[in-house]
């Protein structure tokens, strides 16, 4: 089966048009992975997922994943709740409330990073809340040729310690700290290559997370610093970022490996509820970056 994709606002991003992903999803499964192993940003518009709806769909791009953080769990412990909004009880239901996040990928600072992932939307505020996303391969291709030499050689050090305190700006450094004290510990700083290249493709890409890249091998501390300035420059530039204004029903699925993404806040007073899940995917279709030891 042809899948229709169209470009969304001349971005990288791929709307998909005419898909119903609760009827039959296994067969679109082959055009769906063709597609996404060639476009890390896939937009679906018009969804109505129930839960085993949303488990087949992660089981056709690879494996779905329980999030670490078990406060973020639905009924399906795969499936977790981005959202501001609380249950009768008054206790917040899901995570990430209603602040900025800063640009950023999930899950650099494992070993073996989990790279798929999509957003559901089942609330959306009037105002506010949109998320962007920034093309890593398009960053590479505009590198000029001595940046994109040094990018190619290039390992960094991602640490998950810094990123507690880099993704939510304005947090409480006392609570943030004392709710990652564990995790931080048992999750101890990581090697990355700075650019992989797509099996599926040949095309590659930088791989960079602003708030979690700490280091870079062989770099003093300034110049590793130019260098992973430079990088994130070329990264957001304006013609290099898809910014999604959330509708009702809308399910973007994005490749981590491949993208940074950031969230505008939104007012306190109004409603967001996202459903997400993390996908490990297989390394033979996508980026999967593997440990620098």
């Amino acid at each position: 089966m042809a899948l229709q994709l169209n470009a969304l606002d001349g971005s990288f991003a791929q709307a998909l048009s005419g898909i119903e992903l609760w009827d039959d999803i296994e067969a679109l499964a082959v055009p769906l992975r063709a597609a996404f192993a060639q476009h890390p940003v896939l937009v679906f518009r018009k969804q109505c997922l129930s839960s085993d709806q949303l488990m087949e769909l992660g089981r056709v791009f690879g494996t779905p994943m329980r999030y670490i953080e078990k406060s973020w769990w639905s009924t399906r412990p795969e499936i977790s709740i981005v959202s501001n909004m609380r249950n009768g009880k008054g206790e917040p239901i899901g995570g990430l409330s209603s602040r900025e996040l800063n640009w950023h990928t999930d899950q650099s600072y494992n070993a073996v990073p989990t790279t798929g992932c999509y957003l559901y939307a089942q609330v959306v505020p009037d105002t506010g809340g949109e998320t962007c996303w920034a093309n890593l391969y398009g960053a590479y291709d505009s590198l000029p040729p001595e940046l994109a030499r040094l990018a190619d050689r290039a390992v960094g050090t991602f640490s998950y310690a810094a990123r507690t305190h880099a993704v939510i700006p304005n947090a409480n450094a006392a609570t943030v700290q004392q709710s990652y004290a564990q995790r931080i510990r048992e999750t101890p700083d990581v090697k990355h290559s700075l650019v992989h290249t797509n099996p599926s493709t040949g095309r590659k890409a930088l791989y960079i997370d602003p708030g979690t890249l700490i280091a870079i091998d062989g770099m003093s501390d300034t110049a590793g610093a130019d260098f992973m300035q430079a990088l994130f420059e070329y990264t957001t530039r304006p013609s290099n970022i898809y910014r999604h204004h959330w509708q009702l029903g809308d399910l973007v699925l994005w490749d981590n490996a491949a993208t940074l993404h950031q969230r505008d806040p939104f007012p306190d007073e109004q409603c967001r509820l996202l459903k997400r899940m993390i996908i490990e995917l297989p390394n033979s279709r996508h980026i999967v970056p593997a440990l620098v030891e």
